[in-house]
C-alpha cells in the first residue's frame, strides 16, 4: 500500500493511500488501526508504528507532503543509519547462535525453543529500532490558526 499523506484530526487518523499494484488516485480514509495506536501512544506511537510498517515493507510512503516528509528525513539522517547498523550486529550477534538445521526447521514449521527464542529476540531488537527512530523524529508541525484564517 502506498501512502501520500497522514492526518491526525479531532475524529480520528486519516490516510490517503492507494494500493500500488492498482493505478488510479490515493483516497482519504479514517484508519481505524492508526486512531486506536494515537489514541493508545499518541504521535510517537503512531510514528513507531509507521515506521515499523515501513520497515516491514506493509506500507511505502510517496510523495512531499510535511506528513510524509518528516519519516523519510528522519529514515535518511546519520543518526538512522547509525541505529539501522546497531541494529544489524545485534541481528548478526543472535544469528550466529543458530544452525543452518535450527532455520530451515523454522522455516519448515518445527519451532524449537532455540528458533523460537531468536525471532522473539529479533522482534524486541526490531521495536527498539522503531521506538528510536520515533525518538528522533521531528515533531509534526502545527498549522496555527492564522494560517488557516489567511487561507480562507
Amino acid at each position: 500500500m502506498q501512502i501520500n499523506r497522514i492526518t491526525v484530526r479531532k475524529d480520528g487518523v486519516y490516510v490517503s493511500k492507494k494500493d500500488s499494484d492498482k493505478p488510479g488516485p490515493f483516497q482519504s480514509c479514517l484508519s481505524e488501526s492508526f486512531t486506536r495506536i494515537y489514541n493508545e501512544g499518541g504521535q510517537k506511537g503512531l510514528d513507531q508504528n509507521i515506521f515499523d510498517l515501513v520497515d516491514s515493507t506493509l506500507i511505502e510512503l510517496c510523495g512531499n507532503h510535511p506528513s510524509i516528509k518528516r519519516y523519510k528525513d528522519t529514515l535518511h539522517s546519520p543518526e538512522a543509519k547509525e541505529l539501522f547498523e546497531e541494529y544489524r550486529l545485534k541481528i548478526e550477534g543472535i544469528h550466529e547462535g543458530l544452525s543452518g538445521n535450527d532455520l530451515r526447521d523454522y522455516f519448515f514449521g518445527f519451532k524449537t525453543p532455540r528458533t523460537i527464542a531468536y525471532f522473539n529476540k529479533r522482534w524486541e531488537h526490531k521495536q527498539t529500532l522503531c521506538r528510536q527512530l520515533a525518538e528522533i523524529c521531528p515533531p509534526v508541525k502545527q498549522r496555527s490558526k492564522n494560517a488557516v484564517e489567511k487561507k480562507r
